[in-house]
C-alpha cells in the first residue's frame, strides 16, 4: 500500500514538474514575441510638410514632359496647374493627388544600398521638386518597382534608398499624361430645315 501509493506521488510530482517546465517557456515566448513586436521602427512621413508649407510641386519624367502645381486662390483646393485656366482645373481630383503626395509615408528603408542602375536611380524615371514658401526645395527621385511591386525605390536628394508607396505616387505621375481637367459637355446640334425664298434664285444668264 505504502509502495502504491508513493508511486501515485512520483507520478503527480512529475505532472507538476512538467507543467511548471511548460508555463515558463510560455512565459518566455510571450516575453520575446511582445520585445520583437515593440522593436519595429515608427512609419515616418517621407516631408515633413503640410499644404500650407508648399508654393509648388513640378512632377517630370525622364522623356522630358512635365506638370507643375502651383499654389493659387483662385481655385477651390487653392492649387492650380500650370497653362490650364482655373475654371477648367479638376480641383477634386487635384487634391486626392497633392495631399496623399504630400504626406506619403516610407514603406521601408534599405540598410544596404544596391547599384543605382539595377533599380532605376541611376537615370531616374521620374522627378518630384517640392518647393516651400520659405524658399527651400526637396528633390524626390523615383526609379523602378521592387521586386514585388508594391513600391518604388526612391531617394530624396543623396540620401538613403527608400520603398514609396507606388499607388500614391502612380497617381501623381498620371497628371503628366492625364492632366486634371474638368469633363466638358458637347452640346447637342439640332437638325432644322431651311427653304429658299424663290425671290432670292437667280435665273443663269444665257
Amino acid at each position: 500500500m505504502v509502495r502504491r501509493t508513493t508511486w501515485i506521488l512520483l507520478v503527480v510530482c512529475g505532472v507538476l514538474a512538467v507543467f511548471a517546465w511548460w508555463f515558463q517557456r510560455d512565459q518566455a515566448n510571450k516575453q520575446e514575441t511582445t520585445a520583437t513586436s515593440t522593436a519595429f521602427p515608427t512609419v515616418a512621413r517621407l516631408l515633413n510638410l503640410d499644404s500650407n508649407q508648399v508654393n509648388e510641386i513640378t512632377i517630370a519624367s525622364k522623356t522630358g514632359d512635365e506638370v507643375s502645381l502651383y499654389k493659387t486662390t483662385a481655385s477651390a483646393s487653392n492649387w492650380g496647374v500650370k497653362d490650364i485656366p482655373a475654371d477648367q482645373v479638376d480641383t477634386n481630383r487635384l487634391e486626392s493627388v497633392v495631399t496623399p503626395l504630400l504626406s506619403l509615408e516610407v514603406s521601408e528603408i534599405l540598410s544596404q544600398s544596391p547599384a543605382l542602375e539595377t533599380i532605376g536611380l541611376d537615370k531616374p524615371a521620374y522627378t518630384i521638386t517640392i518647393l516651400t514658401t520659405d524658399g527651400q526645395k526637396a528633390v524626390i527621385y523615383v526609379g523602378n518597382l521592387n521586386a514585388i511591386g508594391t513600391g518604388y525605390y526612391a531617394r530624396v536628394g543623396n540620401g538613403p534608398i527608400l520603398i514609396l508607396d507606388n499607388v500614391i505616387l502612380d497617381d501623381a505621375f498620371k497628371l503628366i499624361s492625364e492632366p486634371p481637367l474638368l469633363a466638358t459637355t458637347t452640346p447637342q446640334v439640332t437638325e432644322t430645315g431651311t427653304s429658299i425664298a424663290p425671290e432670292t434664285l437667280s435665273t443663269p444668264t444665257p
